[in-house]
């Protein structure tokens, strides 16, 4: 590989690595404050530098080739490296050129993890996140081993020498297909799904939080969970009741395709989404970013999901 090329794909590893944590290009053009079309062109110009894709189409999102997942531990060594350096000479205590570990539900990733990095760095832009991403309990796994300084998720336990702030409160609705005979009610009642058996429940996998507030929910209304289908996310969810093969309580969402939402009526129907951050006194980049989440953290989530509906 000549020089020329050789420099080009180091200038690509920044888009190439945060692509790899985040497992969509459109968030991580939204990490990064790029536009989705450049970070596709990034990937496509690194794979044609190196010779073979280093990721390709899966579903929604993105996987890792093979040449993909052998270059990512480099590529993290690398970046990681140079931020190493520019600490070195500017301060690693500094504000502005610190890293936010930050790990979160996959859902909350679709447009208020993105929203609160992008606003954060508007005012620190040289701050780095190194962000992980899946259910409820593995956000709250490693922030418990201190994988991360700092998890977004549904309802923030007291954790011990952690600060906790509310982002706001999010209405939990039924999602059933279109032809469903409660399509077009004003609200339906747990009681009424399960009142003639003839709806299979689509719910997460447990260890996902939406699982354990469904799962209070039948017990407090007395009725029996039946289960049709386990799913890993909340697309995959919309997926089953979108082919007829039952009924699922999740997020408030705007209608899609053949699913629609039906209000709950239910009083736990909704689930609260707060922040959880170690230690922040510690860090001042990580202090900075709670004192960020607490002055404006409501209004940026409640604005990125008004864009998103």
């Amino acid at each position: 590989m000549r020089a020329e090329e050789f420099r080009s794909v180091v200038r690509l590893l920044p888009v190439f690595v945060v692509v790899a944590e985040v497992g969509q290009v459109t968030t991580a053009a939204a990490v990064l404050g790029m536009p989705q079309p450049t970070v596709s062109r990034a990937l496509a110009r690194l794979g044609a530098l190196l010779g073979t894709p280093v990721v390709e189409r899966d579903g929604r999102g993105i996987t890792l080739t093979a040449a993909g997942r052998a270059l990512l531990p480099f590529a993290k060594e690398g970046v990681a490296a140079l931020e190493r350096g520019v600490d070195a000479v500017t301060g690693s205590g500094a504000v502005g050129h610190g890293t936010v570990g930050l790990s979160f539900q996959t859902l909350l990733g679709e447009a208020v993890v993105p929203a609160l990095i992008r606003r954060f760095r508007d005012r620190f832009p040289g701050v780095r996140f190194e962000l992980s991403q899946g259910s409820r309990q593995k956000a709250l796994d490693d922030f418990e081993a201190g994988r991360c300084s700092v998890a977004l998720v549904a309802s923030p336990p007291e954790v011990s020498g952690a600060s906790s702030t509310v982002l706001y409160d999010e209405p939990l609705v039924v999602a059933v297909h279109r032809t469903h005979r409660a399509a077009g009610s004003t609200s339906v009642s747990v009681e009424s799904l399960a009142a003639d058996g003839l709806d299979d429940l689509i719910v997460l996998k447990t260890g996902f939080g939406l699982r354990g507030r469904v799962e209070e929910i039948y017990a407090d209304a007395g009725v029996p969970l039946r289960v049709g289908f386990e799913a890993e996310d909340v697309h995959t969810a919309r997926g089953l009741v979108g082919a007829g093969l039952g009924v699922a309580i999740l997020p408030a969402f705007a209608p899609e395709g053949d699913v629609v939402p039906v209000a709950l009526d239910h009083p736990r129907a909704l689930r609260t989404i707060g922040v959880l951050v170690r230690n922040p006194a510690h860090d001042l980049t990580v202090a900075a970013f709670e004192e960020f989440v607490v002055r404006s953290g409501r209004t940026v989530a409640l604005a990125a999901l008004s864009l998103r509906a």
